[in-house]
C-alpha cells in the first residue's frame, strides 16, 4: 500500500512502547473499504482485538461512505482497555470542528 504523499505517516505507540506504523494504518485503510459494504470481515476484526494503543474513534452518523451498524461493530473488537466513541450527526464531511480541538487534546494527552 502506497504511503500518502505530504501526509506524516500514522506513528502509535502500543503497551510495549514500539511504535506500529504499517498495521493500525492498513487495517483502518482496509476496514473502511469493508465498512462501505456493510460488514466486518474475521482478519480486520483480529487486527482491531490487537490494537492495544489508547483510541478515540470518530463516527458520522450519516456518513454516506460506510454503514453505521459495521462501524459501532468495529469500535467494540478493538482491544484497547482505553476507547471513546465520538458520534456527531452529519455526512463525512460534516466533521464538526471541536472534533479537531478533541483530536488534537487526544493525542497531546497520548503521544507524549
Amino acid at each position: 500500500m502506497a504511503d500518502h504523499p505530504g501526509r506524516p505517516p500514522f506513528a502509535a505507540r502500543g503497551d510495549d512502547g514500539h511504535r506500529d506504523s504499517a498495521g493500525v494504518g492498513r487495517a483502518a485503510h482496509l476496514g473502511r473499504r469493508f465498512l462501505r459494504l456493510g460488514f466486518v470481515p474475521g482478519t480486520l476484526r483480529e487486527a482491531a482485538r490487537q490494537v492495544t494503543i489508547p483510541l478515540q474513534f470518530l463516527l458520522q452518523w450519516d456518513d454516506e461512505g460506510m454503514e453505521r451498524q459495521p462501524a459501532l461493530d468495529l469500535f467494540d473488537v478493538f482491544g484497547a482497555r482505553e476507547k471513546t466513541l465520538h458520534a456527531n450527526l452529519g455526512g463525512h464531511a460534516g466533521v464538526p470542528w471541536f472534533e479537531v480541538d478533541d483530536a488534537a487534546r487526544f493525542f497531546t494527552r497520548h503521544l507524549k
